[in-house]
């Protein structure tokens, strides 16, 4: 006996509200397996590609492309029989079919639309055969230039960051002499950044106020759980993966999880749960050659520290001034939470064990 089955928007993931559909995977009166690609979803942190919940035939699509649907609102109406109703446990994420990767992602599938490529011709090579950006923009129908961020995906972006703009925010900058951080992490054969995230981890446990938030109705509230957000740069704008549960992680562990984020960051592949949760921020603005900068707050954070380009620079060392290699760090934070002096003692208790190699060799390797 047949059975209507509504399966309205899922939640994406923290604080998204509503996703906005790009593309319909199937049609009205299609037969469905579960975990068939539905629909792909644009949210203003990723485009995710929805699977069915159920098996059956398509009976209803609510929303055309373009449209925006509320989480919890209709999506897709089916048809199935009684044996085929059941909502499988694991099904309705934004996962791929049966858990495996997809063959393209959705921006790696609207990249080759947007340059005429046939991914029946592109030989995929990234995990289990995926088909990556690189290897759309290697086949011979490709175009090596980058395709323009899509204007639902920047509408979102700058949606996000009008939100945050209306967050007081107030930045503060402390002059550091890498000298004992560059050996340090040459010999870990690591970058900076997973040093200074493993600092400034060991920082929030004597600083708790840092990895504070500020709800309208409770005032600040602390959180024992520390969740770096790492921005990104993408053809898609700024995004800000998260490096979950970071303090349990050693430096290498902390390398090796911010390249694999960045990868799924440029190549579109990042779940909505590597997009949320952060309680801190940190954003490496000398990966494009700054000196220094105003980072905005990251959605759920009340600070994201901003470093700047090290390289030599002239240092006043006991009366004496030296070329040694150096960075700004700055720190942006939301002042209903935090005022200058808390975050100064934060920021200087941060910058002592950047500059100690007895307190760097302390940090978890």
């Amino acid at each position: 006996m047949a059975a209507e089955r509504v399966f309205a928007m899922p939640d994406l993931g923290e604080g998204l509200e509503e996703g906005e559909i790009v593309e319909w995977l199937v049609d009205e009166g299609d037969p469905v397996e579960l975990n068939q690609p539905l629909v792909e979803v644009e949210t203003a942190k990723a485009t995710v590609e929805i699977p069915s919940p159920f098996a059956g035939s398509v009976t209803a699509l609510h929303g055309s492309v373009g449209s925006a649907v509320p989480v919890g609102a209709p999506l897709v109406t089916f048809s199935t029989s009684a044996s085929e109703s059941e909502n499988d446990p694991s099904a309705g994420r934004a996962t791929s079919v049966a858990g495996a990767p997809a063959r393209a992602t959705p921006p790696v599938r609207k990249l080759a639309k947007e340059l005429g490529v046939d991914l029946a011709t592109v030989v995929g090579s990234g995990v289990e055969g995926r088909i990556t950006v690189d290897d759309v923009r290697a086949s011979p129908g490709g175009r090596v230039e980058a395709a323009r961020p899509g204007r639902a995906g920047r509408t979102g972006i700058a949606a996000a960051l009008q939100r945050q703009a209306a967050i007081p925010q107030v930045t503060t900058f402390r002059s550091v002499d890498c000298s004992a951080l560059d050996v340090f992490r040459r010999e870990l054969g690591v970058s900076p950044l997973p040093v200074v995230i493993a600092a400034l981890c060991r920082t929030t446990a004597s600083h708790p106020h840092i990895n504070a938030i500020w709800h309208d109705d409770d005032g600040v509230v602390r959180r024992e759980e520390v969740h770096v957000g790492v921005a990104a740069d993408t053809e898609r704008g700024l995004v800000v993966p998260v490096v979950h549960d970071a303090p349990a992680m050693g430096i290498a562990s902390l390398s090796e999880e911010i390249r694999r984020l960045a990868g799924a960051a440029r190549d579109g592949s990042l779940t909505p749960a590597e997009l949320t949760g952060a309680t801190i921020a940190v954003s490496n603005t000398g990966s494009y050659g700054s000196e220094a900068g105003t980072p905005i707050l990251s959605p759920g954070s009340s600070v994201t520290l901003g470093l700047g380009v090290i390289a030599p620079r002239a240092l006043v060392v006991d009366d004496h001034i030296v070329a040694r290699p150096a960075c700004t760090l700055s720190c942006t934070f939301d002042h209903r939470v935090l005022d200058g002096a808390g975050v100064g003692r934060a920021l200087t208790d941060l910058v002592e064990t950047l500059t100690s190699t007895e307190r760097l060799g302390g940090l978890p390797r």
